[in-house]
């Protein structure tokens, strides 16, 4: 059922206190940054746009950009500083990205990125530990490519792609401009540009390794260790059929940037790499990583289940502390309702292409991995799975700090106890999220002055706080991405224009008994189910899906009365061959699994049994 006391959880979480003794070490994590530099150096290519406030020049994305892509490119600059100065105040010194820490592994961006993290590392003493995801490398060599929105002159797009890309002019907008530091690097061009994070090994380093090191733990030197780090020296076999004993005639070698790494001593962090570009069949192409993930690395990169096996026997021997961290998440994200969301939208829609197997939850239990921080999809979510053996995995999805609702995670392990603590921190307040705010003005003056169709809602640059700006953006991806291309058209016709009372009056239908009962039993009444539509449905399952208990917060407690009232009356609804009820039902089954599952805000892991318990 839904459950109105989780509310307090997510408050929690708002209120910034940190549940975790001071003692005790903590670790950060902060996923899907999507880094763009917003006052990035083109090195001559590209001005910018000079701000009439501050006198600097924004390298930005367009706000129509934004606003139909399921992240921010512009804000979660100042986001992330903003997450820094945070941990700087709380003296959290280890912090983990894990995968898109940058938006397509751009020189431009990364150099940002880099720059902002050696300032907080070289001033507070900062250790960042990163690991790759499909953004960062789009493929696993460079290309050429760039983005056709970024924002120009008068309000303009400007397209700025590096030379050679497959790109044409277009009436109405800006000149093209061509600029080599946006093109989409490859694994050694990223490693060799950031050279440091985790990526290779530091000479304060205890211990550091790769899947294809040669040494042993008594072995380690840091010069052993730099040559480990060699992006010659950590590359695998992949084909089309697979990898391993399944490699086939077509073979290419890629580069790995999986490593171990012990900053401290007894800390191991274990960083995947569980990108997958696996050849086309002709072997003239990779496909990308994106929804690959866990799924292929069980084909297509068998090695690294070998090696994460030795790694966790070595951790438990030595009576090391190992925390996991990768890109892609390891366990099922829909809380059990992938078959219904499948009946909604279709095989491989609505990001089920991205769901790991249940195979693959079982394979890294049964190697030894038992706590696991995953990124990619921008939900907040945790899963579990535990083996017949007594083996199990917990599998924590730290949200996107670029999309809704904008979260880091910290985890502090008390070996003593055998328990971790992980708590959720919204990012609510952040100084300067609206300084490009005047850039958007004049775009959105000359979107309507060309008459575009579905423009943004300008109200978004009304918004008084981060948290405001993120909400409005899960409300226009709803309303101008998801909603009309996403959506089967029988709900957009048949569900999306009834109000909450009409689709609690279709479900009561021959059970209306049960249904007066049941709307006493929540204190709803039909005047509280009339204040809301079927989009107002859409964007909160939304909501909930990325957000999971985070969410409640934008949720009233009134309209989640109404959710629970009429999700226990579709239970009582023994209609089957009225499709529009039963399309209704299969919706409140799902927006019912993903606020109701195992807790991804504040709780405790009992890391001898894989329970969980939250902290009120």
């Amino acid at each position: 059922m839904f459950s109105i006391k989780k509310s307090l959880i997510g408050l929690l979480a708002l209120m910034g206190t940190t549940i975790i003794s001071a003692e005790e070490q903590q670790i950060a994590f902060i996923s899907d940054v999507h880094f763009h530099d917003v006052y990035g150096d083109f090195k001559g290519d590209f001005e910018g746009l000079k701000s009439e406030k501050t006198g600097k020049y924004a390298t930005i994305r367009t706000m129509d950009s934004q606003m139909n892509s399921t992240r921010l490119f512009n804000e979660n600059y100042f986001a992330f500083i903003a997450v820094l100065d945070d941990l700087v105040k709380k003296d959290i010194k280890y912090i983990v990205l894990p995968g898109d820490f940058s938006d397509d592994g751009q020189e431009v961006h990364i150099e940002g990125l880099k720059k902002i993290m050696d300032d907080y590392a070289n001033k507070y003493g900062l250790k960042f530990y990163i690991t790759f995801g499909n953004h960062d490398p789009v493929m696993p060599m460079t290309i050429n490519n760039g983005k056709i929105n970024y924002l120009g002159t008068n309000g303009k797009e400007q397209a700025i792609f590096s030379k050679g890309s497959k790109i044409k002019e277009k009436d109405g907008v800006n000149p093209i401009i061509f600029s080599e530091i946006v093109k989409e690097q490859g694994y050694e061009d990223i490693i060799k540009q950031i050279n440091s994070f985790g990526l290779v090994p530091e000479k304060e380093d205890l211990y550091w390794e790769t899947p294809f090191s040669k040494y042993s733990y008594n072995q380690y030197t840091f010069k052993k260790g730099l040559e480990a780090s060699s992006s010659r020296n950590r590359k695998y076999s992949i084909s089309y059929e697979g990898s391993g004993d399944k490699l086939g005639n077509k073979k290419f070698e890629i580069i790995d940037g999986s490593y171990l790494v012990e900053p401290t001593k007894g800390l191991w962090l274990l960083a995947i790499d569980s990108n997958v570009y696996v050849p086309t069949e002709d072997g003239k192409e990779f496909t990308p990583a994106s929804n690959a993930g866990y799924n292929k690395v069980l084909t297509h990169k068998k090695h690294l289940i070998n090696w994460v096996k030795k790694v966790a026997k070595e951790a438990e021997e030595k009576g090391k502390t190992l925390v996991t961290f990768s890109h892609y998440p390891m366990i099922d994200f829909y809380n059990g309702s992938s078959e219904e969301v499948e009946s909604i939208f279709g095989k491989g829609k609505f990001e089920l292409r991205r769901v790991p197997t249940d195979e693959v939850a079982k394979t890294f239990a049964d190697a030894g991995i038992k706590l696991h921080f995953g990124g990619h999809m921008h939900f907040n979510d945790t899963g579990v799975k535990k083996n017949e053996n007594g083996n199990f995995l917990v599998n924590v999805q730290v949200p996107s700090i670029a999309a809704y609702v904008p979260a880091y995670k910290l985890l502090s392990i008390n070996n003593k106890k055998g328990e971790a603590t992980i708590e959720t921190v919204r990012i609510d307040e952040v100084p300067r999220f609206n300084e490009l705010f005047e850039h958007y003005e004049k775009e959105y003056v000359q979107l309507k002055k060309s008459g575009a169709k579905n423009i943004w809602n300008k109200d978004i640059l009304k918004s008084k706080s981060y948290k405001e700006f993120a909400n409005w953006h899960i409300q226009e991806l709803v309303r101008l991405r998801f909603l009309p291309k996403d959506w089967p058209e029988d709900i957009k016709i048949n569900i999306i224009p009834m109000s909450g009372k009409d689709i609690f009056n279709l479900l009561a239908v021959g059970n209306e008994k049960n249904a007066k009962e049941i709307l006493e039993k929540n204190g709803v009444t039909l005047i509280n189910l009339e204040k809301w539509n079927g989009t107002d449905l859409i964007t909160d399952l939304y909501r909930f899906r990325n957000a999971g208990n985070l969410a409640l917060n934008d949720v009233s407690d009134e309209r989640l009365k109404g959710y629970t009232a009429i999700y226990e009356l579709s239970l009582n609804n023994k209609i089957e061959e009225n499709e529009v009820v039963s399309r209704v039902k299969t919706l409140f089954s799902i927006l019912n699994k993903f606020i109701n599952d195992y807790p991804d805000t504040n709780f405790v892991i009992d890391l001898k049994s894989g329970n969980l318990n939250v902290i009120k």
